[in-house]
């Protein structure tokens, strides 16, 4: 797959945005089972880049992401 799409795993995750060769690939968000959200890059089925992700809480984190690692996430706080 190729272009914009949404993929739906028996799992209950839901990815949906950009795939190229049939991959998570450029910008899109992915929905965990549990509920939590990440939305931003993706390169080769990986995060990578500018994101955010909305923990099961609902707290929003923002920042650079690398894989698994996340260095510099900022909580973003709302009033």
């Amino acid at each position: 797959m190729n272009g914009f799409g949404r993929l739906e795993h028996f799992s209950g995750a839901v990815y949906e945005g950009q795939f190229k060769d049939n991959m998570f690939h450029g910008l899109g968000t992915y929905t965990f089972p549990n509920g939590a959200k990440y939305t931003g890059n993706f390169n080769e089925n990986r995060v990578e880049g500018e994101g955010e992700y909305t923990d099961i809480q609902g707290l929003e984190w923002s920042g650079n992401f690398h894989f698994t690692a996340a260095p510099d996430l900022k909580l973003k706080l709302h009033m």
